[in-house]
This record gives structure tokens, C-alpha cells and sequence, in this order.
């Protein structure tokens, strides 16, 4: 797994993302939902993907999560590149390396909360106490050891978001997806959720990257990039410079180096991102900054 330097300290990459490309139809008709993406996220950062409706963020999050296939690009995850695995390969990716969470629970009806959780288990050919020993585990974590028999019918909204977290979490893998994961929930269920997500990130070593629509999930992650007509800019706040490589938020104080080009002032997290610019500057533009 690479290393980068992150606000001056070195940090494990768990996802890359080098030019990323996706492509829909040919010739004229030809549309590109995500367009020359790169991206940086280190282990343990929780980051939201923000957007308006068919700016391509379900795109690239299918892609993070082998779930479709790039035309072009990279996709490097905890140092391996799955974009160019066969599909037998990427079931046992997608069933050990990620935890899929999903705007609806989509919890099997006929199943207890531990059931639901056990059987992601079942599938990665645990079997016997193991996945039950686990489940119960898992769900007494979130809260829910009075809820482990209920069917899902029993459950609040809250509550079976809650089992579909646990069952991301059941083959303990290091990156979590979440597509829009409180948008069927109130406003304090939702934020509870994502102080959840936030919490097993920071507490569980997990990289959790989360598309929303929900502008109230900014003060619970590390940083907000914003994917409009398939391109990554950042939304940020007050006090904090953009790195134009990887399209970090750093702290001012925190920058490690600085270089111009063209007359203008760029700065950057890491030495690498610093070398990648400098090797050929033309391929990066001053990001456009947008109030949050």
C-alpha cells in the first residue's frame, strides 16, 4: 500500500483514483458521467461526494466499489489496481474489501436483524457460530441487542440503516460506500447515521466515502468534494487551501510546500503531490472555489 503525507503526516492511501473515466454510448451520442477523475483518500478519512442529480456521483462510487467497470483509468485500492481484475476476482473484492450502504436498507424481510447480517457472512463462506457470535457483536455495537430477533418490518428507518450498517461492517472490510445513506431519514436519524459512519471511521480504521445530496452531513466529515458534469471541485470553508493533484482541504497552517506557475500561488499536502505538479503543471488548474 503507497504512502502519501498528509497535513504533515504520513498517511496509507486506501483508495487512488488515477484519471477515471466513464463513458456512456458512442460517437455523437457518446456521454461522459465522470470525466479524468484523480483523487487521493487516506486511511481513516470519511469523505462526502456532493452533487447535483446526474453529475455522475453514483458512477464513481460504482466504480470504487467494482460495481462497474471504468472505460479509462485507475482504481487503486489499499495498493491493488481493480479496474483491470476479471469479474471472478472482483466478487471475492467486493465481498472482502467493501461495506455497501444504500439510500434503502434493502434488509431480506423474512430475516431477523442478526440473520441479515450473518448471511453476508454466509456468503464469504463463514459458517457455523462465527457469523451469528459476530452479528450480535455488531449489532449491540450500534445499539440495536434489543432489536437482534426483529424482522425488518419491526424496525424504524433508523434502526434498519443501522442493521445495513452492521452488515457492511460483517467481513470487516477497510473501505465503506455509502450512496446517499440518510435521504429516507429525518434530519436527527440521519445526522446520528453519519456520527455513526464518522465514528467507525476514526474508531475502526475504515475509509468511508459517502454520496449525498445532504448539505447537513458537511460538519460531520473530513472534507466535501463536489462532482458537477463529471468533474471533482471542492466546496470548503474559511482557513483552507486546496491541493490542485490530489484535491485535498488543507489547513493553512498545515500546507508542506508551495510553487507558482502562471502567476499564480498553488499549494500542496505532500511532497509527491508537489513532484506530480511540478513534472507537468499544464494538467492542473486552479480549482473552482465555491462557498459552502
Amino acid at each position: 500500500m503507497s504512502k502519501t503525507k498528509y497535513g504533515g503526516i504520513m498517511q496509507s492511501v486506501a483508495i487512488e483514483l488515477q484519471h477515471l473515466t466513464k463513458i456512456y454510448g458512442s460517437g455523437d451520442l457518446a456521454v461522459k458521467a465522470v470525466d479524468d477523475v484523480s483523487l487521493h483518500i487516506p486511511e481513516g478519512e470519511i469523505v462526502a461526494i456532493m452533487g447535483p442529480s446526474g453529475s455522475g456521483k453514483t458512477t464513481l462510487l460504482q466504480m470504487v466499489g467494482a460495481m462497474l467497470k471504468p472505460s479509462s483509468g485507475d482504481v487503486i485500492i489499499s495498493g491493488k489496481n481493480i479496474a483491470v481484475l476479471p469479474e471472478n476476482d472482483l466478487c471475492r473484492i467486493r465481498l472482502h474489501t467493501f461495506g455497501f450502504i444504500f439510500q434503502t436498507p434493502n434488509l431480506l424481510a423474512s430475516l431477523t436483524a442478526a440473520q441479515n447480517v450473518e448471511l453476508v457472512m454466509n456468503l464469504a463462506n463463514h459458517r457455523g457460530e462465527k457469523p451469528r457470535l459476530r452479528a450480535i457483536e455488531l449489532l449491540e455495537e450500534l445499539h440495536l441487542n434489543h432489536r437482534l430477533h426483529y424482522k425488518p418490518a419491526k424496525l424504524s428507518g433508523g434502526e434498519q440503516q443501522r442493521v445495513a450498517i452492521a452488515r457492511a461492517l460483517a467481513n470487516d472490510p477497510p473501505v465503506l460506500l455509502a450512496d446517499e445513506p440518510t435521504a429516507n431519514l429525518d434530519s436527527r436519524t440521519g445526522h446520528q447515521v453519519m456520527e455513526l459512519l464518522r465514528v467507525i471511521a476514526k474508531e475502526k480504521g475504515k475509509t468511508v466515502v459517502v454520496v449525498s445530496h445532504d448539505s447537513r452531513i458537511r460538519d460531520v466529515v473530513d472534507r466535501v468534494l463536489w462532482l458537477e458534469d463529471g468533474h471533482l471541485r471542492v466546496r470548503w470553508t474559511n482557513g483552507a487551501v486546496i491541493d490542485p493533484v490530489c484535491l485535498m482541504i488543507v489547513a493553512e497552517d498545515k500546507v508542506f510546500a508551495t510553487s507558482e506557475y502562471n502567476g499564480q500561488k498553488y499549494c500542496f499536502c505532500s511532497e509527491q503531490c508537489l513532484k506530480e505538479f511540478q513534472s507537468n503543471p499544464q494538467r492542473f488548474t486552479k480549482p473552482t472555489i465555491k462557498d459552502s
